[in-house]
Formats: structure tokens, sequence, C-alpha cells
């Protein structure tokens, strides 16, 4: 994050808002699982600090899975599901915020899933603030290959989480730390969603930015230069396949 000189141009005032829904683990809008995740996905130009209620909503024939919205995830179990997230200002480009979550269908057919942002600022494009997610459940083509409902053989390869790598090594007050956590699944990088950044220096709490990439999880903080001597202590939450992943970092401010 780069310090803004007086001349610099003004934040912008409003912030476009987006919505996307999609197969978190699959290509393409056929499937012949009727048990898969989907992605619920925001993003948010750079703009002021505000909270972004999500609402997700199950067509006719969709149910949650076993791992549903939950109030961990400041979210609640219902159709349509409702999550609020608190999106901060950024002056180098779009935040993305998004959730992984398990539904059913019963039976081939096609079906659809919505998401809506309702930010509380103004948005200058209402058009992206809904997404709706068509697909088709068609029945197995027949053989003993793909594996149809379970979760046995065959399955989606688990992802894995390393431990958190921080930039610079030796972090200095007053500098930008990013913690970063690389994630993948039978060595492919796979993007992680649902990322959540806490941090505190000494008994205060410093916010932290997420950032997702394929491949990565990355939380960056803002370290004030009065913190020399003190240590920064971090959490990163993240989700990966369905798996809830949090990881602890301590650093010590030269």
């Amino acid at each position: 994050m780069t310090v803004l000189a007086a001349s610099a141009p003004a934040r912008p005032v409003a912030d476009d808002v987006s919505a996307s829904v999609r197969f978190h683990d699959q290509l393409g809008t056929r499937t012949e699982r009727t048990n898969f995740q989907i992605e619920v996905g925001i993003q948010s130009t750079s703009g002021a600090l505000q909270v972004i209620t999500v609402r997700t909503t199950l067509g006719p024939g969709v149910r949650w899975g076993t791992d549903a919205p939950d109030p961990t995830e400041d979210c609640t179990t219902s159709n349509p599901a409702v999550c609020n997230t608190t999106m901060k200002p950024n002056e180098v480009g779009t935040i993305e915020r998004g959730w992984a979550w398990d539904v059913i269908v019963d039976s081939p057919g096609n079906y659809e899933i919505s998401a809506t942002v309702v930010p509380e600022q103004a948005d200058p494009d209402l058009a992206n603030n809904t997404a709706t997610f068509r697909f088709e459940v068609v029945a197995p083509s027949g053989g003993g290959g793909s594996g149809g409902g379970g979760s046995g053989g065959g399955g989606t390869v688990s992802a894995s989480a390393s431990a958190v790598k921080l930039l610079p090594t030796k972090p200095k007050a007053g500098s930008l730390v990013s913690a970063t956590i690389r994630v993948s699944a039978g060595g492919a990088p796979v993007r992680p969603t649902g990322i959540s950044c806490a941090g505190t220096i000494g008994s205060a709490k410093i916010k932290g930015t997420g950032k997702a990439a394929s491949g990565s999880a990355t939380c960056s903080y803002r370290t004030p230069k009065a913190a020399k001597g003190k240590t920064l202590r971090g959490t990163v939450l993240f989700r990966a396949r369905g798996t809830k992943f949090t990881r602890k970092f301590s650093a010590r401010l030269s």
C-alpha cells in the first residue's frame, strides 16, 4: 500500500460492487453429481469502508448440504442465506471476498442459484449486483468410471495448505507485512475463498486485508512506526475445497 501525496487524485466517492456464483470445483454448467460445492463471491472496487450484505438463494430442488452457511461466517443457514461482510478501502485495485458451500439436488434436471449484493454506499452500477448460475444435472453415463453420488474413491482431492511465509522475512515497524499461505490439491494450485485476517501488536488490534489468488491466500498488515521492538501476531483463516484452514504467525518488528 502506498501513501497518497496531497496532490494525488481522491479515492472514488462510489464503490462498484458485483456478485458471482458458480461451481467451486468443476468447469462448465453440467455435472453428473448430485452433491457438489458452489462458490459465491463478491468484488468491490476502491471506495468507502462499508458493510455489504449478500443474499444467496437456492432455486427449486436445491438444498444445502453438510457444509452450509453458518454463523462463524457471519451467515444464516436459510434460503436465502444472508451473510454480512466488511469491505475496506483499497487504493490499488479490487477486493474479493467469497464463500464455498455444499449443495444437494435429488435428481437430474435444470436448476439455478442466485446471489445478490446489497451495499451500504451508493453503487454506480446496479446491473452487476445480482448473478444467477444456471446448471444441469444429468444422469450418469453408465460404466464404472466417474463415481456418482458418494465421496469415496475417485472423488475430489483434498486441499492442503503450507505454513505462513512472511514478506519481508524480517519486517520493520512502519512497513507493509504480507503473510502468504500456499494452497494446493494433488500438486495443483487451488484458489481459496472466505479469507479472514486478524492481527495484534501488543494489546492493540491491527487490521489485515485479505487477498485470494490461484494457489495462495494472503493477509497484508500495515504496521505503525511506533511498534518498533514489539511483536506482530496474526491469524489467517480461509476455505479450500470445503476444508477450513487456520494459520498463525508472529514476528518481532525491528
